[in-house]
């Protein structure tokens, strides 16, 4: 592909033919603030933070959606563009909830006064998203601490009609991050609205329940807590900390880097599990195990039915409910197995009556699962579990590493790895062709990363003998 040479701020670099002005600042090692942005997804150019001045352009330009050319000169920080970036975060303010900008404890509104750590472990307001949100971020980078207009804080309320989805508009930015990946994965059901009090993003139907597929991918977009998971911070700790009371957590892996990431230092696996420990759970089991089991029953699906048509494969709760909204009349294509969480579940159950099961991971639709489907008491994804972590001491970098228990199962059938491999969901990569070869037959397989890409397969599902579905 053909390379492009630029400078931005005085630094040259040269990005791929098609890159935007954002990524070769960031390729440059160069930061240009944006909150609508985000990996993988469209650019809408709504924040209008990341503006630049481009050497002979008029006007400035928005780095996020500005295709680079040969020779261009940018830079991307003055007096006057800080002062531009100042004002559209106030702006932001008018319509925010803004617990986190004028704390009540502390009694001040002056940035400078905001300590991110404080906020993280304080009790007060317990906004989701307090001392890692990215418009607390910004306001306090941009000394954004008076307010010179009167503040609407409660205009647009609650949406909790999913039950593990939460939706609280009144922290809507209008990013349209979260539109964006709704529209890629193909669900599609939310918008900008034009409401009584003002602009926000809302569903289609103006109840989330009606057509979300509960698949958490806008709550991870999100960066200021408009959407997320349901908590279950204070039960957690009461259960860990209650005698009589036995607690059981699935650790998943991936879990391991956002926290990481969050904390700002390493640590292991086998630390975290230690710091599950630490604050009161009793038994700490490793999800790859349970991973490991619930591959072990696709195989044996996949044995009996492999061959007898196209198959639509998955053990996702949010690929589930997807399939069974959009293609009823392709029920008997489905081929769903039990998830980690529900084989941790059924073993768990069944061993120890009246434990509290705690499943802890990087994805949220299992959020949504236990939920829905009662295969935990409590899911708790990495920033939960942070904030679970701060208020009890539990830093897993100082924890001694302790091994986590793991479920038996048997191996997988080499024949099926290919197909059951980990694949990461992802808006922007294609999906994978696999080859099956199992009892002497060699199949087809195609692993769709999110659903659209399993609505589009299925066009031609006649190609494929399964189709593996992540959401």
């Amino acid at each position: 592909m053909k390379q492009i040479t630029l400078t931005i701020n005085e630094i040259p670099v040269s990005v791929p033919s098609g890159s935007t002005i954002l990524d070769a600042a960031r390729a440059a090692g160069v930061e240009i603030p944006t909150l609508c942005a985000y990996e993988g997804l469209k650019p809408k150019a709504a924040c209008k933070l990341c503006q630049v001045i481009v050497e002979g352009e008029e006007k400035a330009k928005m780095a996020c959606a500005t295709r680079v050319k040969e020779g261009m000169r940018v830079t991307t920080d003055s007096d006057e563009l800080f002062a531009r970036r100042k004002a559209l975060i106030q702006e932001m303010f008018r319509q925010h909830t803004v617990d986190c900008h004028h704390c009540l404890r502390i009694g001040s509104t002056r940035a400078e006064h905001f300590d991110p750590k404080f906020c993280e472990s304080c009790f007060f307001c317990d906004c989701v998203r307090d001392g890692f949100c990215e418009l607390q971020a910004l306001a306090l980078r941009f000394g954004v601490d008076q307010l010179p207009f009167e503040i609407h804080e409660h205009d647009f309320g609650m949406d909790c009609s999913t039950g593990s989805v939460l939706r609280n508009m009144d922290k809507c930015v209008r990013c349209r991050r979260c539109v964006e990946a709704c529209q890629g994965q193909g669900v599609g059901i939310l918008g900008l609205r034009r409401r009584k009090n003002g602009q926000t993003v809302a569903a289609t139907s103006d109840m989330l329940s009606d057509g979300c597929i509960r698949c958490g991918r806008c709550v991870e977009v999100c960066p200021t807590g408009a959407l997320y998971m349901a908590e279950h911070k204070d039960e957690i700790l009461y259960h860990a900390h209650q005698y009589g009371t036995k607690t059981s957590a699935l650790l998943f892996p991936d879990a391991v880097r956002p926290l990481e990431a969050l904390y700002g230092e390493r640590f292991s696996f086998g630390q975290l599990a230690a710091a599950l420990k630490k604050i009161g759970i009793d038994r700490v089991y490793d999800g790859g195990s349970a991973l490991a089991l619930s591959r072990a029953k696709a195989a044996r699906l996949l044995d009996e039915r492999l061959g007898t048509g196209t198959l639509l494969l998955t053990d996702n709760h949010a690929a589930k409910a997807f399939l069974q909204s959009r293609f009823p009349e392709r029920s008997a294509q489905f081929a769903f197995f039990d998830s980690p969480l529900q084989c941790f579940s059924a073993a768990l159950r069944a061993e120890q009556p009246g434990t509290k099961l705690i499943a802890v991971g990087g994805e949220n639709a299992f959020g949504a699962e236990a939920a829905e489907t009662g295969a935990a008491d409590y899911f708790v994804n990495a920033r939960e579990l942070y904030r679970i972590l701060l208020r009890s001491g539990g830093a897993p970098a100082k924890r001694i590493p302790v091994e986590a228990e793991a479920l038996p199962c048997d191996p997988v059938p080499e024949g099926y790895a290919p197909l059951l491999a980990d694949i990461p969901w992802s808006l922007r990569e294609g999906p994978a062709e696999v080859s099956v070869l199992r009892n002497g037959g060699h199949f087809r397989g195609l692993i769709c990363r999110n659903p659209q890409q399993a609505e589009k397969a299925l066009q031609e599902a006649e190609a494929w003998d399964v189709i593996r579905v992540l959401a």
